[in-house]
């Protein structure tokens, strides 16, 4: 499944060069009851803020910078042939 999130829905949601940042992220997870992909960068706290975007996709942040992305709904980046 990393393999073809990092080939297929990272480029539909412009976060191409997620894997070539100075930070990584720590994890990818997907949530197939869900379908839910999570990415996380690093761990979230109390005091962090979370918003819902246009694209179904929840981001974390801190201040400024991505804490963690929740991709809802990620099953529909997968063309058939290449769905779990």
């Amino acid at each position: 499944m990393e393999q073809t999130f990092i080939e297929s829905v990272l480029p539909k949601l412009g976060l191409n060069n997620l894997l070539s940042m100075q930070k990584p992220p720590l994890s990818f997870t997907y949530d197939r009851e869900g379908d839910a992909l999570h990415v996380i960068f690093d761990e979230a706290k109390k005091s962090d803020r979370s918003a819902l975007d246009k694209n179904d996709v929840i981001v974390t942040k801190r201040g400024k910078k991505v804490i963690n992305m929740t991709i809802l709904n990620a099953s529909r980046f997968i063309s058939t042939k290449q769905k779990l």
